[in-house]
């Protein structure tokens, strides 16, 4: 029988901890820049918009 995964909320919050801590040490190290961080973490930053556009839709005439 195929085991299922099942979400761990504290090994999440785990994670998501460590990831804090190393982007924490980048910083200090000047690893990475505030603006680069910010921009790496960012809500839409796995979103390429360069080539996007945005459009009305066409009235169909009655």
């Amino acid at each position: 029988m195929q085991q299922v995964a099942q979400y761990d909320s504290l090994n999440r919050r785990r994670e998501k901890q460590s990831a804090r801590e190393q982007d924490d040490r980048a910083l200090r190290e000047g690893a990475i820049s505030p603006e680069a961080l910010s921009q790496r973490n960012g809500f839409f930053s796995g979103i390429d918009f360069s080539r996007a556009s945005v459009r009305r839709p066409r009235r169909i005439a009655a």
